[in-house]
C-alpha cells in the first residue's frame, strides 16, 4: 500500500495538509449541527396537532357598527353566522371560538385538582372558549367521557355561586398532568383561588394550544375547551370552519361574501389554519432557508478549497509526477495516488470534525435547547463529507495523470 509514503510526503507539505484538514473539520461540525437543527425544527413544524389542519378555515370579524355594542345583538349575529356557515355547501361544521390554535396569541389560566393543598401551585392551562359543535368542527378525537351537550351552554346567572364554573374538555396531556392516575373524567378542577370550579366531562387525544413552540404547557400539548359566548371585547368574533376534504379552497373563496351578506357592519378577515400555522412558525421557516444557504455555501467553499489546494499541489509536483511516469507508473497509478492522498487528509479532517461536532452540539444542547445529535446522522454526514472531499480531488488528479513524462522531465 502507498499510505505510508503518502503520509510522509504530506508531512513535508504541512500547510496544505492542515488547511484541508481544518476546512473539512469545521465544515463537518457546522453542517452537521445546522442540519440537526433544521431537522428538529422541521419535525416540530410537522408535529401532529390533533386538528384537521388541511381542512380548517379561520374567520376573524371586527365590527364598526355601533349595534355590536349590544350583547343580545352580538349573540344573535353569532348564531346567524353559525347557521349560515354550517349550511354552506362543502362545510362539515363550524364553531365560534375566542382564541385561535397555533396562532401565538391566546388565553391561559391555572387549574388544579379540587383536593390540592391550599398553597399548591396550579398547572398552567391554555384554554379556548367555544360554542357548540366544537369537537366536530375542529376535527379533534374524543378518547374519554363525552362531548359538550346543550345543557353545557346554559350558564349560571351573574353573581350566583360558581358563576364562572363550566363543564370542560381537556386534552389528554392536560388530563394526565392534573390526574396522573388517569381518572380525569368527572373530576372537579379549580383555579388557584378556588372561586372557579370546573368539571371535566371529556378528554380529547390531542389539540395544540396557541403556543406550540413554547415550553409553557408542554409545547402546545396542554389545552382546555370551555363553553362560552366566544365573543371578544367590542363584539369581535372568530370562527373556525371545517370543510370537506379537498374543498377548502372553494369554500375559502366564497366565505367573504357569505359573512358580509350576513352582517355588513364589520371587517372580515379569512385565512386557512395552515396559513395561521405558517405565520406562527415564520421565524423558524426563515431560519431553515438561511441555514440551507449556509450549508450549500460551506460545501461549495470546501470543495473549491480542496480543488484549489490539490491543483496547486499538482503544479508543485510536476517533476515528481513526470519522474514516476518515466519509471513506469500508469495514469491510473497517478490518479490513485492523489485520490488516496485526499482520502487520508479528508479522513483525518473528519475524525477531528466529529470531535468538534459533538463539542458544538454539547454547547447548543445546554445553551440553545437543541436536541442531541444522533450518531447515525453524524456517520451519514461524515460519509457525505468524505465523498465530497474525494470527488473534489478527481479533476486535479486527472490533470496530474495527463502530464507527459517527456515534458515533466525536460529539466532533469
Amino acid at each position: 500500500m502507498e499510505l505510508g509514503p503518502i503520509f510522509r510526503a504530506l508531512m513535508h507539505n504541512k500547510s496544505r495538509f492542515w488547511l484541508i484538514t481544518v476546512e473539512v473539520a469545521l465544515t463537518l461540525a457546522i453542517v452537521a449541527n445546522c442540519v440537526n437543527l433544521m431537522l428538529d425544527t422541521r419535525r416540530e413544524f410537522l408535529r401532529e396537532t390533533g386538528l384537521d389542519e388541511a381542512n380548517l378555515v379561520v374567520i376573524n370579524t371586527r365590527p364598526f357598527d355601533e349595534a355590536f355594542e349590544d350583547d343580545e345583538f352580538v349573540d344573535a349575529v353569532r348564531d346567524e353566522d353559525l347557521r349560515r356557515l354550517r349550511a354552506f355547501p362543502g362545510v362539515v361544521d363550524a364553531v365560534a371560538i375566542r382564541q385561535i390554535p397555533l396562532s401565538g396569541g391566546g388565553s391561559a389560566t391555572t387549574r388544579q385538582p379540587m383536593d390540592s393543598p391550599a398553597d399548591a401551585h396550579g398547572t398552567g392551562v391554555p384554554y379556548f372558549s367555544v360554542s357548540d359543535h366544537a369537537l366536530n368542527a375542529l376535527g379533534v378525537e374524543l378518547v374519554a367521557g363525552r362531548d359538550f351537550v346543550p345543557g353545557d351552554f346554559v350558564f349560571p346567572e351573574e353573581g350566583s355561586e360558581n358563576e364562572y364554573g363550566r363543564n370542560v374538555i381537556l386534552t389528554r396531556a392536560a388530563a394526565d398532568t392534573l390526574f396522573p392516575d388517569g381518572d380525569a373524567v368527572g373530576q372537579p378542577i379549580r383555579n388557584s383561588g378556588g372561586e372557579i370550579v370546573d368539571t371535566v366531562v371529556g378528554v380529547i387525544r390531542r389539540m395544540h394550544n396557541s403556543w406550540p413552540r413554547s415550553d409553557f404547557a408542554q409545547n402546545g400539548e396542554v389545552a382546555m375547551l370551555r363553553p362560552g359566548r366566544a365573543v371578544s371585547g367590542s363584539g369581535r368574533m372568530s370562527y373556525m370552519v371545517r370543510t370537506e376534504p379537498g374543498a377548502v379552497d372553494a369554500v375559502f373563496n366564497d366565505l367573504d361574501g357569505l359573512m358580509r351578506d350576513a352582517q355588513a357592519g364589520r371587517v372580515v378577515e379569512i385565512e386557512t389554519l395552515a396559513d395561521v400555522k405558517r405565520d406562527y412558525y415564520q421565524d423558524a421557516l426563515v431560519m431553515i432557508k438561511l441555514l440551507t444557504s449556509v450549508i450549500g455555501l460551506l460545501l461549495v467553499v470546501t470543495a473549491l478549497g480542496i480543488v484549489g489546494l490539490t491543483s496547486f499541489s499538482v503544479t508543485q509536483r510536476t517533476r515528481q509526477i513526470g519522474t514516476r511516469r518515466a519509471l513506469g507508473a500508469t495514469r491510473t497509478d497517478i490518479v490513485r495516488y492523489f485520490l488516496l492522498e485526499n482520502w487520508m487528509i479528508t479522513g483525518i479532517g473528519i475524525a477531528i470534525g466529529i470531535l468538534l461536532t459533538y463539542g458544538l452540539n454539547y454547547a447548543l444542547v445546554h445553551y440553545a435547547d437543541v436536541p442531541t445529535i444522533e450518531w447515525t446522522f453524524l456517520v451519514t454526514g461524515a460519509l457525505a463529507m468524505w465523498l465530497t472531499g474525494v470527488l473534489a480531488a478527481v479533476a486535479p488528479s486527472l490533470k496530474a495523470a495527463a502530464i507527459a513524462p517527456e515534458i515533466a522531465t525536460r529539466t532533469v
